[in-house]
Formats: C-alpha cells, structure tokens, sequence
C-alpha cells in the first residue's frame, strides 16, 4: 500500500462521521441558527463532480469519500426540510451550480474541470463562513462536525502533496481556513454554563 492510499483511507473513514454530529444536532435539538442552508446543496453538487473528476484520473481510493457525502449532504437536506428551513432558494443556487461545473467540463475537459474543482471548496464553504459570522451566536452550528471537516482538510492535503494533485491541494487548504474559522466562532459564541440556555430559534441564513 502506498503512504498516500494509506491517508485517503483514514480521510474516507473520517469524511463519513463529518456531518453526523451536526445532524445528530439539528434533529436533537431543531436549531439551526447559524447553520447555511445553501451549504449542503453546494456541497452535494460538489461531492457528485469530485466523484467523476477522481474517477476520471483512476483515483479510485478517493472515489468512495465523495461519493459517500453526496448521501450524507441528502441527510442534511431532509433534516432541514423537516425543520421546515426555507430550501427553494438554496436547490435553485445548487442547480446553478450544477450547471456552472457542467459546462466547464464540457467546454474545457477534465484538466479545466479539476482546477474549478480545486477552488469549488470556497464556494462551498462560503456559505457556513458567513452564516457562522452573520449570527450574533450560531447555537446550531456543531463544532463536532466542524472539527472533523478540519482535521479531514489536513489529510486531503497531505494526499493530494503526495500526489502532487494541485485540485486536491487547494481543496485541502480551503477547507482548513474555512474549517477552523467556522469553528473557532461557534466555539467562542457557544453558550457557557453560567448562561442561559439558547432556545432553538430559526436560522439566519434565509437568503443565504
């Protein structure tokens, strides 16, 4: 086994618990402020393309991480629909999005596909970055999920340095700035034990 298959295992592994603590959150609880709802339509169309673009350079050890958030993002998308979240907004800029990496691909190739791929990440972790910051205290916003997210980015990025796959580097290194930053504001605005506890209130991410 190569060093590198040896990471893209543990990242597999570690990408599949990502989001099940924020799910586990918003089910437990029903809060979501704070929480994008953009976010996991992005981050379905994301982890579809990421799928046939590793697919397509027979990085068949990285195939079942994507492939396996494209399920978990569906999760979050029930979870929040059942909260009854404003969704229409957030499938349209999914669709969107969608239709944006079709046409690269389809106009410019795999190697033009794989470089927009390689910056997708910062659209997709726009969304959670600013609705972490445009709350005044997003109590919805699992740092469990957030941290797993973090650690998952540095093992993408040691893949993709051994590799030497720019898309993957890029990838790894938007999601540890976005990972940490997300988490470093739940963890400062998270409500401390000589406080009230935070009632379960909408999310602030309507438009978002």
């Amino acid at each position: 086994m190569r060093p590198a298959d040896a990471f893209v295992i543990v990242a597999t592994v570690l990408a599949w618990t990502t989001l099940i603590p924020q799910i586990r959150s918003i089910i437990r609880t029903g809060d979501i402020e704070g929480v994008s709802i953009t976010w996991p339509f992005i981050g379905l169309v994301s982890n579809a393309a990421w799928t046939l673009y590793l697919g397509s350079q027979a990085l068949w050890a990285a195939t079942p991480s994507t492939a396996g958030m494209v399920v978990f993002y569906v999760v979050v998308i029930k979870v929040l629909a059942d909260r009854h979240a404003p969704l229409r907004r957030a499938f349209v800029r999914g669709a969107l999005w969608a239709s944006a990496l079709a046409s690269v691909g389809a106009a410019f190739g795999w190697g033009a596909f794989g470089l927009v791929l390689g910056w997708s990440y910062s659209v997709q972790m726009a969304p959670p970055l600013v609705a972490a910051y445009r709350s005044a205290r997003p109590t919805g916003v699992s740092i469990g999920s957030w941290a797993l997210i973090t650690i998952e980015s540095v093992l993408w990025g040691v893949y993709g340095w051994l590799l030497d796959d720019l898309p993957i580097q890029v990838f790894a290194l938007t999601g540890i700035v976005a990972g940490s930053s997300i988490l470093m504001r739940a963890w400062r605005t998270r409500p401390r034990s000589d406080q009230e506890p935070v009632p379960p209130i909408a999310s602030s991410d309507v438009r978002l």
